[in-house]
């Protein structure tokens, strides 16, 4: 997901480009004969914004003679808006809504509504209006309710500007804080990292977290609770098998007492006892623990989940590596259909020696034949999925994986969509 800087940073970061700023050189004809400003490397009257998202408007000045041509004069113009309260618009010199300065023509939505843009330059001036439009989304991830004692929990603010465009994770440009002093947890300002202090059941405090400039803001109640229980789910089921080279996901959770509560999944606190490296290896993800197997063996093996107190802790099951031959991949679905912004899965399943069919997608290697269609690789949370641009595009997606008894591999078709497309996967069976 997309992570966006302050303000200060929009310009280098591409937010200040909804739609880019114009490529334009210094004016050099006999001298100016009229100014229009541009969003992109287009003229225009009207521009919409999404609200607390920057756009680069740039003021362009058109020069006569024989050697007519254009200039970019956005930091030579006077800008105004005429309703500064809904949209702020840059002169490139003096701090703006959070405190610090963007490049002259950028606009800033500050609230919905409209206002009239104008940049004047000696007798010439160009105006556009400006629309703002509410934000489709803003939230904050996860959405628990309850933190085990003397962990730190990380949270993400996401943004959604419209149901055009996809999440843009703003977590370290926001503004994080409680809405009141409380003695049950403290929050990095910067990074929205909670640090939960020991259990004060019954005692609640609302985590805020607030967009710089528009002041758009969202918050969530927590509670600092002792866990009952920690609860491990695994990709495989009860399977004990493991060939070598392979892995398994698994997540562990915190369970509470509360019936309200959300489990907090702890992927990224629980600490790892007895294990036997030399046979298995575990990586962390965001969301979950990968378990590789390493060398196979007759006696099955595994290790221990706790707590950093010791407070609780859980023994996982007991994996049988295995020295078993990979036969035949499998993608699916077939036919996959994905309009932007959403984002779409393909599952490489790999069918094995030992007649067991297992999820593979984090060992196969992915290609598309359309450079635009990207697939998420490795053995990470989301290997396998697939994000389209905002333009038609039909291609194929493969997956391979060279270690199978014959260089094992699968196609199938992708079908991308257009933002302003009518949904692609209405009406299909699921």
């Amino acid at each position: 997901m997309p992570r966006l800087p302050s303000l200060a940073a929009l310009a280098a970061a591409g937010l200040l480009a909804a739609c880019g700023g114009a490529d334009l050189t210094v004016g050099s004809g006999t001298g100016p004969t009229g100014l229009y400003l541009a969003y992109g490397s287009t003229a225009t009257g009207s521009i919409q914004v999404p609200e607390c998202v920057a756009a680069q408007v740039t003021a362009v000045l058109v020069f006569a003679g024989d050697d007519a041509s254009t200039g970019d004069f956005s930091s030579r113009v006077v800008w105004t808006s005429s309703a500064p309260d809904t949209v702020y618009v840059s002169d490139g010199v003096h701090a703006g809504p959070d405190g610090v300065v963007v490049p002259a023509g950028s606009v800033i939505g500050l609230k919905p509504g409209q206002a009239q843009l104008t940049a004047t330059f000696s007798e010439f001036s160009a105006s556009t209006s400006v629309e703002v439009v509410a934000l489709a989304g803003l939230r904050i991830a996860p959405a628990l309710t309850d933190l085990v004692p003397d962990l730190d929990q990380p949270f993400q603010l996401l943004l959604r500007p419209n149901a055009q465009r996809p999440e843009l994770d703003v977590t370290t440009s926001a503004q994080w804080q409680f809405a009141a002093p409380t003695a049950i947890a403290a929050v990095d300002a910067g990074t929205g990292v909670v640090s939960a202090n020991s259990a004060r059941d019954g005692q609640s405090a609302t985590l805020v977290a607030r967009v710089p400039g528009c002041g758009r803001e969202v918050s969530l109640p927590l509670r600092v609770s002792t866990p009952t229980a920690l609860q491990v789910e695994y990709e495989q089921g009860s399977e004990l098998r493991l060939p070598e080279g392979y892995s398994e996901a698994l997540t562990v959770s915190a369970r509470f007492a509360t019936a309200d509560s959300v489990a907090q999944n702890l992927a990224s606190q629980i600490e790892i006892d007895d294990l036997d490296d030399d046979r298995l290896t575990v990586a962390r993800g965001d969301t979950r623990l990968y378990v590789q197997a390493v060398d196979a063996a007759e006696a099955p093996t595994g290790f221990t989940l706790r707590l950093p107190d010791r407070s609780l802790s859980i023994a996982s099951k007991r994996w049988q590596v295995t020295d078993t031959a990979l036969l035949r991949v499998t993608l699916a679905p077939e036919d996959l259909r994905i309009r932007y912004p959403d984002t779409g899965l393909l599952v490489a399943s790999g069918l094995f020696a030992d007649g067991v069919t297992r999820p593979i997608s984090r060992h196969v290697a992915w290609t598309s034949d359309d450079p635009t269609v990207s697939i998420a690789v490795g053995v990470t949370d989301d290997a396998g999925t697939v994000t389209v641009p905002d333009a038609e595009v039909t291609t194929t997606i493969g997956a391979a994986n060279t270690q199978a008894t014959d260089d094992a591999d699968d196609f199938v078709t992708l079908r991308g969509y257009a933002a302003s497309s009518p949904d692609p996967n209405a009406g299909r069976s699921p």
